[in-house]
């Protein structure tokens, strides 16, 4: 009989799928986990304790689907949209935007909560732009922290056209002639479409002896006028000047055929010809897919979003339609803007440029296939340089990144090693928590929430499961004082109904066990010491943990949205309890006499090494995980003080085939491990 140590220093493997259970070769299997529930992998190795959720309000219709969509207007104004059946409602700092009488800033929206979740948005600044197929494109603008509304998009020129064109002429009237004139912005040199045309009869040779006088009004008081002449039978007018005032006058100028006046396009009018993902690319406003051209992208004119005209002939700044050229039509599901746009498409991904480093144009476009994986349709990440997008069906998560070698991008899949978690559950929200600790979160269809650390430069791509007493439903993240906030809709089940709530993912790693926030769907209290606490109605009939003054509470069910503690305390955190644990992947023990494989084996100790954690249970194969008395100085008296170290457990396990070690936090406090040790004792085959 022999004994050994096995040691376990970081937990960057993530969660690994079954299948991985006897692939010891694997360099992630010897850092990986059976399970990791309600546990975080952390960038730097250790495996921690997901924090609680915050309740911050209820949706407005608790029996339909809402959506959570964030608008970041800049680093200091951050706000989370409530997309529900056909309204919005606006939230920010843990509670919802109200106006001057304390109601919440409410508007109707034309989308029914069934295609909340279909929606493609993009946003510039304060408007915010969302497309969908069963409508025309929208915006919600923001003119003020409580004032916000909804618009259709109305495409063209902001500009509009001179209007009472008329002339005078000198001379003999022998030879026909046609004017019409548009408005130009001074400093965006946006043109408007052009004015009626003013037809006339004038004299054979204009000169300054027998010229023609154009006049006309306009609404802008700081325009450029441009002048356009027609001439001949065929139509075509071509440019003859420019004037600053609502004056021209023409003394024989020659039409300039190669610079046209701006023609209106008539787009997204009716039912099959609305787009269904919008997006922004080189100062371009960009739409594409409609039920009738599902392959086609059209960009506005750069820097003027709204306006889709083009000229005749065209301009480099007019607005451009692309379709793709592929042998099955796929739709576009989305878009993402980088050095080139990328499109990705139900059947392939593809870029789309200018060409050689060229900005596209109407006359320089260019379609390039990248990868024939299929995207689903939810919006991709954007993580860095990287883009994460969803395989066709939801269960494949992907990285689109760009390849030196390739001179392209290549799709790597991102959960080969854990794809257990969304096997049969496929990714229907999802969002990007860069800090502090590069967490991607994913809402999957069975109401759990799937996530994985990704920190590419450093090789980490960690996959951990998380679950409450209820159902999650969407998920998005802003920038919030201590880092990236992640918010979530969450279905949970109250005196028998179905209520939707708004909650919080609560901050990592504050000071102080009286502050440990390890609860879902809690509230918290500051002040004077009580004992009755109250605004609990939304967790009625629930039974609750709570954390007063760092003391663990027992559980207590709420009556009347109230509980009443033992002690009075000042500070209390109140929710749903949910547990935490992880079981690290079964390690591989080379003996003199070859593999530990099929040998029984006994656990007698185990070393932990934590950091800031308290009341963290350990157990061995079939024995019952047991408390850790983590400081020598415990008292009835005193709140459990948070312990970082190393502490030695002895475990007293039998001899089993396997001799799994289970890492348990029930309580509402945090834990996190660093790396564990165990003394192993290997018996005969």
């Amino acid at each position: 009989m022999s004994a050994v140590t096995v040691i376990q220093n970081n937990f960057n493997g993530g969660e690994l799928s079954p299948l991985m259970g006897a692939r010891t070769d694997q360099v992630r299997y010897g850092n990986g986990c059976k399970k990791l529930h309600n546990m975080m992998v952390l960038p730097h190795g250790p495996a921690s304790r997901r924090p609680g959720f915050q309740f911050l309000g209820k949706c407005r219709d608790g029996g339909t689907r809402v959506r959570l969509v964030p608008f970041t207007f800049n680093a200091d104004q951050a706000y989370v949209l409530e997309f529900g059946n056909k309204y919005m409602r606006v939230w920010k700092d843990g509670g919802l935007v109200t106006n001057l009488t304390g109601r919440p800033i409410e508007i109707g929206t034309p989308w029914t909560s069934d295609i909340v979740d279909s929606l493609s948005v993009c946003q510039s600044a304060d408007v915010l732009f969302v497309a969908s197929a069963s409508c025309p494109p929208y915006k919600v603008c923001r003119t003020g922290h409580a004032l916000w509304h909804l618009e259709r998009v109305v495409l063209g020129s902001r500009m509009k056209p001179p209007t009472d064109l008329e002339v005078t002429k000198k001379g003999t009237a022998s030879r026909e002639y046609s004017y019409v004139v548009t408005a130009i912005d001074p400093f965006t040199r946006e043109e408007s479409e052009p004015s009626v045309a003013i037809t006339l009869q004038g004299p054979e040779t204009i000169s300054v002896e027998s010229s023609i006088t154009l006049t006309w009004e306009s609404e802008h008081n700081d325009a450029i006028y441009a002048v356009y002449k027609c001439w001949n039978e065929s139509g075509k007018f071509g440019f003859v000047g420019q004037a600053k005032s609502r004056k021209w006058v023409d003394r024989g100028a020659s039409p300039d055929f190669s610079e046209g006046f701006p023609i209106y396009r008539t787009m997204f009018q009716r039912a099959d010809e609305y787009p269904s993902s919008v997006q922004f690319y080189q100062q371009r406003l960009c739409f594409a897919a409609t039920n009738n051209q599902p392959q086609t992208i059209w960009m506005s004119q750069s820097g003027s979003y709204n306006n889709f005209n083009i000229s005749d002939p065209l301009r480099d700044d007019d607005s451009v339609a692309a379709t793709i050229a592929a042998e099955r039509v796929n739709k576009i599901e989305w878009m993402v803007p980088g050095r080139q746009l990328i499109v990705g498409t139900a059947g392939s991904e593809w870029s789309l440029s200018g060409g050689e480093n060229k900005a596209v144009t109407p006359s320089s476009i260019k379609f390039e296939r990248q990868s024939v994986i299929g995207a689903a349709p939810l919006a991709p990440l954007v993580v860095g340089e990287n883009i994460l997008f969803l395989q066709q069906g939801g269960k494949v998560i992907r990285e689109l990144q760009y390849s030196l070698q390739k001179d392209g991008y290549m799709g790597t899949e991102l959960s080969i090693l854990s794809e257990h978690l969304l096997k049969d559950n496929p990714v229907v929200s999802w969002a990007y928590q860069q800090e502090p600790y590069s967490v991607v979160w994913c809402v999957l269809s069975d109401g759990s929430l799937a996530a994985f650390t990704y920190e590419r430069e450093h090789d980490v791509i960690g996959w951990h499961k998380h679950s409450s007493e209820g159902h999650f439903e969407s998920v998005c993240c802003i920038h919030g004082d201590r880092g990236d906030e992640l918010w979530c809709v969450v279905t949970r089940v109250v005196n028998g109904k179905n209520c939707r709530y708004v909650e919080r993912l609560a901050p990592y790693g504050v000071n102080g066990i009286e502050e440990q926030f390890f609860v879902d769907s809690g509230v918290s209290y500051h002040g004077e010491k009580a004992e009755t606490f109250s605004g609990l109605e939304h967790l009625e009939g629930k039974s609750i943990q709570a954390l007063a003054d760092g003391f663990v509470i027992p559980p207590q069910v709420v009556s009347e949205g109230s509980i009443t503690l033992s002690h009075a305390a000042s500070v209390v955190h109140i929710g749903l309890p949910y547990t935490s644990e992880l079981i690290p992947m079964e390690q591989e023990v080379m003996l003199q006499s070859g593999s530990s494989r099929g040998r029984t084996r006994r656990v007698s100790r185990v070393c932990l090494h934590v950091h800031e954690t308290a009341g963290l249970q350990v157990g061995v194969g079939s024995t019952a995980p047991q408390p850790v008395a983590l400081r020598e100085d415990a008292g009835l008296d005193l709140a459990p003080a948070l312990f970082s170290g190393e502490t030695v457990v002895e475990v007293n396990g039998g001899y089993e085939i396997q001799s799994n070690v289970v890492f348990r936090q029930s309580e509402p406090l945090p834990a996190t491990l660093l790396s564990y040790s165990m003394q192993v004792e290997m018996g005969e085959r």
